[in-house]
Formats: structure tokens, C-alpha cells, sequence
């Protein structure tokens, strides 16, 4: 890594840039400011010598108006701010008030309306931050309160204008997979108006969802979806509708392709490029009757995977149920195509074309959902189960397709090894689930897919013995309790603990299973003619090749990963892109479809406007200092910066304004300070520093507390807030995210009279810029060890890592701090 230093031959564009900033440096307008001071109705003038302050403000340089009242966010305070910049008595505006994040909002709004960037204006709390957390030292919080207006005034000398800007939206969206999730997220969409364009990688519909027969707790069928609401005809607007009967396929700016994936996606928010491969069907869906000709002469049969292949299908085929389309698909894999050519021949519409080739579509979109849904993990792993050797141990999916009517045995429960009825059944809950050799979560939805198959086989066959073993039974849905009770009414039999081994005896081809009942203390050996393991589920397999393709997380257990669990749980980290269903996490029917509309509500509300207007309050590059090196490139938790060719082997990072969330941790990762804020520059930081540190008033050493704008900054809030007490010679720098502090900022702090430094951020697993605080950590103890090298205690600074409810522990580091830089003594660099 090397930094690549100007060339003694500057380039044309060089030089032309560098024209620019210098006519740009003689055109900044003069910093006139205006400091309006809020005593809070007269409150915290019973601290604050509002007197002193007003009389300190009028003697910094650059102050052109000071006004004192009880607020300046509404009424007539507002006005008073409104009327000074539109009379051009000044052009920056600093506001102490005592609900600072209300008042922000008003006083922006304000000042734009009255022709004044709203980026120019810097508001502070001196009541939460100064008048009650020091309201037992009057005297040194009136001194802190003059640093405080002190740091804001030089702030806001510098601020420059950020403009906003457009960003053009296409008002249409892919959905991937076409599950539950996927299809109900495309439904709502195309209800909405937007153009939808549907994919799945199998020939049909469905999913997982076609093949579950019923789903919990209502029992009704599981390829019911909710009736589109667009004006079908023919078609009434129940509360939920048969797929093949509800008129999916014709609503409005629907399209749906199937045996398709993603490839390649191009281009950022609000338009992408998707390269879809579809793989042929051989069948043309707009010619195909489905008569069934085709499968009536073709020769080759094949295991049935959509029924687990408990019975043979032809090389051409159809499920059942049907979903969508209403065509027959040619396995590739099976098919003698020319050899035989049996079902061109007897096709009446000349809807088999065995010669068609995959095809490339490219589609233009603004938004992107995934809803790829989730599988069944594999249980042939653990040996002591048996499965895939006993024929008769089988999982919950090739159970549902037998108790499917349409189904390999109509419906009936059978032993594979004989076809023989199975009477007596085991469930074995938990398997490669809540085990930490294979996966340690609970996939949360198996409990009650027992329950379900459990009373299925009671309810039609009254005299099976059907037992289930468990280590919890987690019914926490609305109604699942109910459907447990119904179980063992029915005479479901329940054995806490998990079988050690699955023993299969040739002599009368029973299975045994050997289980501890943990409740009565006793080992059991359960006969049984078929074994049902409750598997866990997993991701999609092809999960991890398309979170690459689209550029978003997969979290450790393999499943797309949310923004935020808590508040953002169908949105990526990547703008634009969205995810639902089971490919988040195993999800029941009507938790997928609640997640599904959640997503569409999200894409509608990214795309309904077409366009996306932001501030750009981003990052920005000077391209004379940046070098080769790759640091900010890979630290970006947005992906928003990547590198562009100059000629001459050389590269800069160019940062997307549409991406660009604004954190600086790019600022703080750059080793020669060729990256920074647009709304946070180093000069401005530097000036609160010198600012924060250039007036004491205590009798205990100055301590400068950088923190974050998020949870850090909330932390001291509400330590305020609540009246907690901290010494007055701590003073607070709000930065973005501490992953935009870098080494020499702490150094400058102490270089300007700091004796002891604090970093304040957001929990590391819970930063709301992803990495800003771990960042910010590692700096921290990058600085300890430089402060240790020159001789100064590396106690001097440490990091904190708080919430907005954690205000006392802010109040109890800060009182810490202090009393440890005062037992470490006076600090003096040269």
C-alpha cells in the first residue's frame, strides 16, 4: 500500500480541479451568525448565567446576532431566526435549545423556507448536556455552556450547503422464488400498480408450501393464497383463493417466469439489471391443454422427487396439485428427446418442442425481493437415525405427500419398505435442530408441523398409535396451544426426550426407537412402523451463490440477513433489495405471508414516487491525494465506494452519493486523508476540539467525550434526562459514528488540553453503521499503545459502548474518568 503523491507534472484535469477550489475557496460567502439562546421558559436560568453567556457570545468573532427567549423551535422564537436570515443579517444559525431533536427538524425546515440551506444551522442542548447533569455547580456549568456555544459557533463557520439530489426509479420490481412468500410479496405489488416480474428456479409454483398438503392451524389447504385485489373477471374477491383458481397469472403487470434464475445483477437503487437465465421446458406454456397425451406414450420413468420419490413419473410431467403454469415440463435429465420423440408426435396443439435452447432475459428494475424460501435439512448425517438406510425412517416432508390425496399413496400413511399401512408412528422432534453438531437453532415451526400430521392421521385413522418425542413442545403461536391440547385429546401420545437410536429388526421389519422418558425416569423402546423425523429446516441451497450475486449478508446459520432483526426485518443493507419469507428464517404460512406483505409495503414505498431524493450528506474524494490502497473500498459497510481506473496504473476511490449512508467510517479508515464528510469535515472537527477544550472553569482536568450521533449521544441524553450527575469538565463531540475518529483526532484532543479522552459508540453487535464501533475499538487501542510509546498513560482513554438507557453508566464513566486522570496527574506534552 502506497500513498500516491502529486506528480511534479500536474495532469490538465488536475489542474483544472485545483482552479476550481481555489474560486471556490474566494467565493465562500463570510460566516455571519446568529446564536439564539432558549432558557427553557426561564428553567435552566436558574443554573446557566444567561447573562454571561449572552455577553461571552457577543465577543466571538463572526457573531453577527445573539437573542435570548424561551424557545426559538415554534412561534414567535422561530420567527425571530426566520426574519434574521431572510433579512440577510445573517447565514449561519446556531440554536440552543432544550429539546434539541424536535427543534432541529423545525428550524431547518424554517430556515429553507426562508432561503438558507437547512445544512447550515447547529443546534445543541445545553439543558440535557449541561444545565442538568451540572445543576449542583452552577458556576462551572456556565463555563462548560461557554465552551459548548463556543464549539458550535466555530462549527458553523465552517459548515458549507449540501444540496440534495434525484435519483431516478424504476417502478418496477423482481421477485425471486415463487413460494408462499414470493407470490403473495408479487401480488400486492402488482396490485399496487407496479410491474412485477415473478421467477422460479423449479417448472412450478409453489414451493415448499404445494407439497405441506395443509398448513397450521386452520387446516385449510396450503396452496390457498389471499385473492388479488385488482378486478379479475370471474373471479370473486373471497378471502383467499386455490392458486390455480385465483386468477394469479392474469393480474396486471404480472409476469412470471419459471425454471429461472438470477445470474448477474448490475447497476445500484432504483435500477438494476438482472440477468435471468431460464433453462428450456420444452413445452410451450401458451400452446400446452394438458391433456396428458404426452405422459401417456412417454417410455421413461423416473423416481418422483416432488413426491419424494415414493412412485415414478414420467420424463414429461406435471404435479399435482397443480399451481402454476397449467404445462407440462421435460426433466432434461430423464428425456431420450430425438431418440424417442413420442410426445411431439402425439402432442395436438404442437406444444413439445424438444429443441429449445436456455435463454439470457435481461430486466430492468428498481427494486429486488427475495423469497427463496427454505428446505429440509438432510438427517442421513446422523447415523444413529438411520435415515436413507431404513426405508421406513422418513421426514415430514415425504410424510405430508403421503397424507396428500393426490399423493403416492392417496393419502394414506404407508410403510416404503412394504406399502403396508402404518399403524403404529413415531415422531422425533428436534433432529439436526437445537444440536450443536449440526445446527444449534430451533427452527421454530416443527413442534407444530407434528402437531398437524399427528391429528391429521388421528382424525382419519382414530386406532393409529401415534407417539411423539420432544424436548420442548413450542406452541407459541395464536391458537397452536389449542392444537396441542386437541392432540392429546385425540390420543397423541407425548415422550419427553430424544431417542438415542433408531433400531430396525429384519425379523418382523418393525423399527425400534430407544428413548429416555425424562419425565418418568425410565428407557423406552418404542415399535414402530414408520419414523418421522422432524428435521430441522435450512437455507435454500443456492442461498450463498445468490447473496453474492446480490451483494447482501447471509447471517452464520446460512439465512439472508436482515437489516435489523428488531425493526427492519425485510430489509439488506443493500438499498433497494429486500428479502421475506422463509428465506429470512423457517417461518410458518401466516408468518410468511405477513413478512411478504411487509416486504412489498417496503419496495412500494422505496419505488412509489419514482425517484429517490436525498440529501448528500455523503462522503466525497479528492482525487489528488488518493492512492492506490484498498482500505476504504473494503470498510465500507455499504459497498459504497469502489475504484476507478485514472491511467497510468493508478486508481482512486469514487464514492456512490445514492449508496453512501454518510457513517465517515471510510474518513477514519483513510491513511492520508484523501476521503472526508461532506456534513462533517476534519476542520470542523478540529475547530470543537480546540473549541470544547479552550475554557475549564472546573477545578478537575478536562476530559473531551467523542461520541456517536446514535446510541453513544443517546446514552448522554438521557443521562441528562434524567438529572444524573457527572463532572462539568467532561465536554461532548458528536461525530456521525465513532468509525469516523481516527488516531490523530484522540492525539489532537490532548494535544489541545485534554487529559483524559472518552469514545462513546453504539454496542459493537448493534452499531448502527454495522462496523463504526468496532472500528472505532481498534483504533482506540491503536492510540493506547502510541500513547504508551510517548511515554503517556494509555488509561488517559478509553472506549464506551452504551444505549439510550444506559445514561447512568455514561454518568458513572464520566465521574470515573475523571477521577482516574486526576490520580494520574497533570498531563503536559511539549
Amino acid at each position: 500500500m502506497t500513498a500516491r503523491k502529486g506528480s511534479s507534472k500536474e495532469s490538465k484535469g488536475k489542474v483544472v480541479r485545483r482552479k476550481r477550489r481555489e474560486m471556490k475557496v474566494k467565493t465562500v460567502e463570510e460566516a455571519k451568525v446568529g446564536v439564539f439562546l432558549s432558557d427553557c421558559g426561564g428553567q435552566i436560568a436558574k443554573i446557566l448565567d444567561f447573562e454571561a453567556l449572552t455577553n461571552f457570545v457577543k465577543t466571538v468573532p463572526g457573531v453577527a446576532l445573539v437573542a435570548r427567549g424561551s424557545e426559538f423551535w415554534r412561534g414567535e422564537g422561530l420567527k425571530t431566526i426566520v426574519d434574521a436570515v431572510k433579512t440577510k443579517k445573517i447565514n449561519r444559525v446556531v440554536v440552543a435549545e432544550t429539546i434539541p431533536k424536535i427543534s432541529e427538524i423545525a428550524i431547518a425546515k424554517a430556515v429553507e423556507e426562508a432561503g438558507l440551506n437547512p445544512h447550515l444551522v447547529e443546534v445543541l442542548d445545553l439543558k440535557d448536556h449541561c444545565a442538568w447533569p451540572h445543576r449542583n455547580t452552577p458556576r462551572e456549568a456556565t463555563e462548560k455552556a461557554k465552551a459548548m456555544l463556543l464549539a458550535a459557533i466555530e462549527k458553523a463557520k465552517l459548515l458549507e450547503p449540501v444540496e440534495k439530489a434525484e435519483f431516478p426509479a424504476l417502478k418496477s420490481i423482481l421477485v425471486i422464488g415463487g413460494g408462499i412468500a414470493g407470490m403473495q410479496a408479487a401480488e400486492d405489488l402488482a396490485d399496487m400498480g407496479f410491474q412485477v416480474h415473478l421467477i422460479e428456479k423449479e417448472p412450478f409454483l409453489g414451493g415448499l408450501a404445494a407439497k405441506a398438503v395443509r398448513f397450521f392451524p386452520t387446516d385449510d389447504c396450503a396452496i390457498c393464497i389471499q385473492s388479488p385485489a385488482t378486478d379479475l373477471k370471474t373471479v370473486t374477491q373471497t378471502s383467499r383463493k386455490c392458486v390455480y383458481r385465483s386468477g394469479f397469472s392474469e393480474i396486471p403487470n404480472l409476469s412470471v417466469l419459471t425454471n429461472a434464475k438470477v445470474v448477474k445483477v448490475e447497476g445500484g437503487p432504483g435500477n438494476f439489471k438482472v440477468t435471468v437465465e431460464r433453462k428450456p421446458r420444452y413445452v410451450d406454456e401458451k400452446k400446452c391443454v394438458a391433456c396428458d397425451l404426452c405422459t401417456s406414450v412417454c417410455p421413461v420413468e423416473v423416481p418422483d422427487e416432488y413426491n419424494a420419490k415414493l412412485i415414478k413419473r414420467k420424463a414429461i410431467y406435471i404435479n399435482k396439485p397443480l399451481v402454476y403454469p397449467p404445462a407440462y415440463a421435460i426433466d432434461a435429465k430423464a428425456c431420450k428427446f430425438h431418440e424417442c420423440a413420442k410426445c411431439v408426435e402425439v402432442c395436438p396443439t404442437k406444444a413439445v418442442n424438444l429443441d429449445q435452447k436456455t435463454e439470457h432475459v435481461t430486466l430492468n428494475v428498481g427494486s429486488i425481493i427475495v423469497a427463496t424460501g427454505f428446505r429440509e435439512y438432510d438427517p442421513s448425517v446422523i447415523k444413529e437415525y438411520h435415515y436413507g438406510e431404513y426405508p421406513d425412517v422418513i421426514t415430514h416432508l415425504e410424510l405430508a405427500r403421503m397424507l396428500d390425496a393426490f399423493g403416492p399413496t392417496g393419502g394414506v400413511p404407508v410403510k416404503p419398505s412394504d406399502r403396508k399401512p402404518a399403524k403404529r408412528i413415531v415422531f422425533v422432534q428436534c433432529v439436526g435442530s437445537r444440536d450443536r453438531r449440526w445446527n444449534p437453532y430451533c427452527s421454530s415451526i416443527c413442534c407444530m408441523i407434528s402437531l398437524k400430521h399427528a391429528t391429521l392421521i388421528k382424525e382419519a385413522y382414530p386406532d393409529a398409535d401415534v407417539t411423539i418425542c420432544y424436548i420442548d413442545i413450542r406452541t407459541t403461536g395464536r391458537e397452536h396451544e389449542y392444537y396441542y391440547e386437541k392432540a392429546r385429546e385425540m390420543g397423541v401420545k407425548f415422550v419427553k426426550g430424544r431417542p438415542s437410536e433408531i433400531i430396525h429388526d429384519p425379523a418382523t421389519n418393525t423399527l425400534i426407537v430407544e428413548v429416555e422418558d425424562e419425565l418418568l425416569r425410565r428407557l423406552l423402546e418404542l415399535e414402530a412402523d414408520l419414523v418421522v423425523l422432524a428435521t430441522a429446516m435450512v437455507p435454500s441451497e443456492d442461498a450463498k451463490e445468490l447473496a453474492q450475486i446480490l451483494g447482501i449478508e447471509l447471517d452464520q446459520d446460512g439465512f439472508f440477513k436482515e437489516y435489523n432483526a428488531k425493526l427492519r426485518p425485510t430489509e439488506t443493507k443493500r438499498r433497494g433489495i429486500f428479502i421475506c419469507g422463509g428465506a429470512v428464517f423457517p417461518k410458518d404460512a401466516p408468518t410468511a405471508s405477513l413478512h411478504a406483505h411487509s416486504a412489498a409495503v417496503k419496495a412500494a414505498k422505496f419505488l412509489m414516487n419514482g425517484k429517490i431524493v436525498k440529501d448528500l450528506k455523503v462522503a466525497v474524494v479528492n482525487e489528488d491525494y488518493c492512492g492506490n490502497c484498498q482500505f476504504c473500498p473494503v470498510t465500507c459497510p455499504y459497498n459504497a465506494i469502489t475504484l476507478e481506473p485514472k491511467g497510468d496504473g493508478h486508481f482512486v476511490a469514487k464514492v456512490s452519493e445514492l449508496i453512501c449512508e454518510g457513517c465517515g467510517v471510510c474518513v477514519g479508515t483513510c491513511p492520508v486523508g484523501a476521503i472526508e464528510l461532506r456534513h462533517l469535515k476534519p476542520s470542523q472537527i478540529s475547530a470543537q476540539i480546540k473549541a470544547l477544550l479552550s475554557i475549564n472553569g472546573t477545578s478537575k482536568p478536562l476530559v473531551l467525550a467523542f461520541s456517536c450521533s446514535e446510541c453513544g449521544h443517546a446514552a448522554i441524553d438521557s443521562s441528562g434526562m434524567g438529572m444524573m450527575s457527572y463532572p462539568a469538565n467532561v465536554r461532548v463531540l458528536r461525530v456521525p459514528c465513532t468509525g469516523i475518529i481516527q488516531v490523530q483526532h484522540i492525539l489532537e484532543a490532548f494535544k489541545a488540553g485534554a487529559q483524559g479522552v472518552m469514545v462513546v459508540g453504539c454496542k459493537p453487535d448493534g452499531c448502527h453503521y454495522e462496523v463504526g464501533s468496532q472500528k472505532a475499538q481498534k483504533k482506540v487501542e491503536m492510540a493506547k499503545t502510541l500513547l504508551q510509546a510517548c511515554g503517556i498513560e494509555p488509561e488517559r482513554l478509553e472506549m464506551f459502548n452504551l444505549v439510550f438507557i444506559e445514561g447512568d453508566k455514561f454518568a458513572e464513566a464520566a465521574k470515573a474518568v475523571t477521577e482516574r486522570v486526576e490520580r494520574l496527574g497533570l498531563l503536559q506534552l511539549a
